[in-house]
């Protein structure tokens, strides 16, 4: 007879699933769709009679428009984190993206359509809220002259452009870098509609118009970006993945709280109106909700990011799932603010034309203390000079820390390059370009020829090829192979050639003065932004040819600009009348100078301007062929590493030449040193590890 024994039974196990894809969609709308609807009853974004007195456009235009909004958000944000993880977060085979990252574009296209047909709908319904008409009685036709004649309308068209694009890049794009611009594209598509909404039209529109670009940018790359993470397979891909958002998304944290404290300046006047007002209420929610963002991001670094490495994904995936609820309130809360009207008002009975136009009260007679007080700041270039010059002060100590100099001048010449910047864009000196002659050719001359040559005189890229770091595998390209691709990219070739310089030059030159452009850029100001973006990128092609080609196309385009700037000098000193007259006429005050005065004082700053360049053109081809012909010292003329017969190094490239022993060698008893004129430094220092991004290093 057999015995049977009778074992217990187990204790149950409690398995803890991880949020599915299904139940996440339906939680983030169900919480977005609640918010949006509690937000926009508070803050009055649905009373038309509200805002300034406009007409009511009917009920199911208040409701309607803030919807097609938020699923154009939706869209894009969704859009915006599959692009980009696809792209930079992702590893790929070779040129190409990834298994993983070809199916993210391809869930891109659609997500891309529904922000099309989203951006679509709202034309009418912008119209419709505009003209306080009904959506019925909006006609074709009435939507044409919108999309043509009024900003808003203007956006919409434009973004709707961007993302067709982008919708067809999506279902098209294999490779990597192919990836990647369709990802820059993406999160571009993003800005025309918030640039041509109320901070467009707003007094200080200068700091409203670029920080609430920022904002937007970054709140996308944030919400988006967590969105695709949640939807990535396995454990691998994650965990690079999520290494990589993570830095990412503290970057965004800051823009987004910056540029909010930034727009709620300018929006209250009073501290006490953050509580005594609905808007206020909402700007105080959308702070305590951003710093819970914080929060999270904090307990991701510390603890979810550690166990992903380890292997276990579920309280990751579970943590980053609880913040795409609070991340979908925040974003419905800021659709709402969207449409409420803040505290601040404008007196009817005396407007202020030139704040319309200028963003600012018409300036009294200049000083040398309002020049360089008075400070009107503009988000966009405090951005690019603070980031700027923390990055390049980063990579100095990063170049210290591994026992390697930075020569001193070169980081007091590029920051002065920042100060200047920040001088002419953002202090009283900005003022009074927008309303004489002589003050803007000032700003432009200074944007065209000094901060690009201080900005060079840095030199950004060699440091950029001595400190970045590879990727962590072969597979997963780094900030080094980046800026590698970036350098060796069409445009960046095009923009750095000797004829596309001078050529760039002359036009930003000349057009605004000689062609009717410069009403039309000032009164918009993106379109201002877009000019002075210009001026820098024209002014440093010219700079990176005097530094990098030889001294003999060196010589040729100074020659070339040097001309051109001495002929536009001559042709303000005896022009009666230029094109950009027009708008200077608009916006003269009592105490600008006649035309006539006003050009000549511009056409000596031009002569300034010439001899400045000239000398600093000369300096720069005099140091370049010194570094190249120099005895006994590391040349850069060359694109690969060659070893000397005498074992010394004579390199062209951040990449270390060694000798036989294997080791980079330097030319004397002088300390560790990166040398060469290029953006592509020679680095001699005595260790096998020595070179750009410690290629040796398996976490890059």
């Amino acid at each position: 007879m057999t015995r049977i024994e009778q074992r217990p039974a187990d204790a149950p196990v409690t398995v803890r699933r991880d949020p599915g894809p299904a139940r996440l969609v339906a939680a983030t709308a169900a919480v977005g769709s609640v918010v949006l609807a509690l937000a926009l009853w508070y803050g009055g974004g649905t009373d038309r009679e509200q805002i300034l007195g406009l007409p009511d456009g009917g009920a199911f235009t208040a409701w309607a428009l803030p919807v097609a909004r938020t699923l154009s958000y939706v869209g894009a944000v969704l859009t915006v984190g599959w692009t980009v993880t696809a792209a930079f977060l992702l590893p790929g085979l070779d040129r190409l993206v990834g298994p993983v990252g070809y199916r993210l574009l391809r869930r891109a296209s659609w997500t891309a359509a529904l922000w099309l047909v989203a951006t679509l709908v709202a034309l009418p319904l912008t119209a419709s809220s505009l003209l306080g008409h009904p959506v019925d009685q909006v006609t074709t036709v009435t939507v044409f002259s919108l999309a043509m004649s009024v900003s808003q309308g203007q956006g919409l068209v434009i973004a709707a452009a961007m993302i067709a694009v982008v919708f067809a890049a999506t279902r098209w794009v294999i490779t990597r870098t192919g990836a990647a611009v369709t990802a820059l594209l993406a999160v571009a598509a993003t800005l025309p509609v918030v640039l041509t909404g109320h901070s467009a039209g707003s007094g200080n529109h200068a700091i409203a118009v670029s920080s609430v670009g920022i904002h937007t940018a970054a709140a996308a790359l944030w919400v988006g970006g967590l969105a695709a993470l949640l939807t990535l397979p396995g454990h691998r891909d994650l965990s690079w993945a999520a290494q990589r958002y993570s830095t990412m998304a503290l970057w965004c944290f800051v823009l987004m709280g910056l540029s909010g404290i930034a727009n709620t300046a300018i929006r209250l006047y009073q501290p006490d109106e953050l509580w005594s007002t609905r808007y206020g209420v909402l700007v105080l929610v959308k702070s305590v909700v951003l710093v819970a963002l914080g929060v999270f991001g904090a307990a991701h670094r510390s603890r979810t990011l550690p166990r992903l490495a380890a292997g276990g994904a579920g309280a990751f995936r579970r943590l980053a799932a609880v913040e795409i609820l609070v991340l979908a309130g925040i974003v419905a809360v800021g659709v709402a603010m969207s449409r409420a009207p803040s505290p601040v008002t404008i007196d009817p009975a005396e407007p202020d034309v030139y704040t319309e136009l200028l963003g600012f009260p018409l300036p009294a007679a200049p000083t040398v203390a309002r020049l360089l007080g008075q400070p009107v700041p503009d988000a966009y270039f405090l951005l690019i000079a603070v980031i700027g010059g923390g990055l390049y002060l980063a990579g100095v100590r990063r170049l210290r820390r591994a026992g390697r100099v930075w020569p001193a001048a070169r980081t007091i010449c590029f920051l002065a390059g920042m100060l200047v910047l920040v001088a002419v864009t953002c202090l009283g000196f900005a003022r009074y370009a927008a309303v004489t002659h002589a003050h803007h050719i000032g700003q432009h001359l200074a944007l065209l020829v000094a901060v690009p040559l201080l900005v060079c005189g840095g030199a950004p890229g060699a440091l950029a090829g001595a400190t970045l770091r590879s990727g962590p595998a072969s597979d997963l390209p780094g900030a080094l192979q980046w800026w590698e691709t970036l350098r060796a990219s069409g445009p960046a070739r095009a923009l750095g050639h000797p004829v596309s310089a001078v050529v760039a030059f002359v036009a930003c030159l000349y057009l605004p003065y000689f062609a009717p452009v410069l009403s039309w850029l000032m009164q918009r100001h993106v379109g201002h932004l877009g000019m002075l973006t210009a001026f820098l990128a024209a002014g440093g092609a010219v700079a990176t040819v005097l530094r990098h080609r030889s001294r003999r196309v060196g010589a040729g385009v100074l020659a070339a600009v040097t001309a051109a700037l001495l002929l536009f000098a001559l042709l303000v000193w005896r022009s009666d009348r230029l094109r950009s007259a027009e708008w200077f006429n608009l916006v003269r005050t009592d105490w600008a100078p006649v035309p006539a005065v006003d050009h000549r004082y511009a056409a000596w700053t031009a002569l300034v301007a010439a001899v400045v360049l000239t000398t600093a053109g000369l300096a720069l081809l005099g140091r370049s062929a010194a570094t190249t012909t120099g005895a006994g010292r590391a040349t850069t003329t060359d694109a690969r590493p060659t070893t000397t017969g005498a074992g010394r190094a004579t390199t062209t490239d951040a990449r270390p030449t060694t000798t036989g022993a294997g080791r980079a060698t330097t030319t004397g008893g002088d300390p560790p040193a990166v040398t060469g004129s290029d953006d592509a430094p020679t680095v001699a220092v005595g260790d096998d590890r020595a070179g750009t991004g410690r290629r040796d290093d398996p976490r890059g």
